[in-house]
């Protein structure tokens, strides 16, 4: 997990963030997360993983213009493509799955990804500046996409959330990161491409509480912090 992830900072992923990365149980039918899903953003110039989850052993097919991908739900039901790396595109493009059943991703975008995540100064929203009514009133921008990490706490990696991309306006933008939303806003505006932000700050949160819990656990140097919560607990 990138370091940069525990102080307040913005930095490029692909669709396939870490956070989703946990095995589900056997699926019946088709099944995409979150992340992937009506009006999202593609990274541009890099091959991007498309995943989802179906029936174990359906063949799967996902299909974007002219390219088209293969592959197999496994054991656990999840499968997984890359695409090919496309260059930034603002023009509204259909991704067709279909395996059990058919889906069809639309309005998707291809352009700049990035996550916003860290600790107060990243989860301080937009609402909260100054200035807060005058940038929201400059803040509908169709090609610029947001969703949102919901703040739930657990010790086990998730394999998806609740959340949806939107693009920014002068109202979902108030409950969005400040910093995050900024940032993606000069990026939209000085490359003149789509830019996809993805919320996942939690203020007041311990650096210790975005690392695997197994991984602190192997690692002696958290001997102590690790007694020290399961005493309080």
């Amino acid at each position: 997990m990138n370091p940069r992830l525990f102080s307040s900072s913005v930095f490029r992923v692909g669709c396939g963030i870490a956070l989703l990365a946990a095995p589900l149980s056997a699926f019946g039918e088709l099944k995409l997360p979150a992340i992937i899903s009506d009006h999202m953003v593609l990274q541009q110039k890099q091959a991007n993983p498309i995943w989802g989850w179906d029936e174990p052993g359906t063949e799967v097919t996902v299909t974007l213009g002219d390219q088209v991908k293969n592959a197999k739900a496994g054991e656990d039901g999840k499968w997984t493509v890359k695409l090919d790396p496309l260059d930034a595109n603002a023009e509204p493009a259909t991704i067709v799955i279909e395996g059990t059943s058919r889906c069809e991703i639309t309005d998707v975008l291809v352009g700049e990804v990035w996550m916003c995540s860290g600790q107060s100064n990243m989860g301080m929203t937009l609402a909260g500046d100054w200035k807060a009514e005058v940038e929201s009133l400059s803040s509908n921008h169709p090609n610029l996409r947001l969703i949102s990490v919901p703040r739930v706490g657990t010790q086990e990696l998730q394999n998806d959330f609740k959340g949806q991309w939107e693009s920014a306006n002068s109202s979902n933008c108030q409950s969005f990161s400040a910093v995050g939303f900024f940032y993606g806003r000069y990026l939209h505006e000085i490359l003149g491409v789509p830019v996809g932000l993805i919320n996942n700050a939690w203020g007041g949160s311990a650096a210790e509480a975005w690392i695997r819990r197994d991984s602190l656990v192997k690692d002696p140097r958290f001997t102590a912090l690790m007694e020290s919560w399961s005493s309080s607990c």
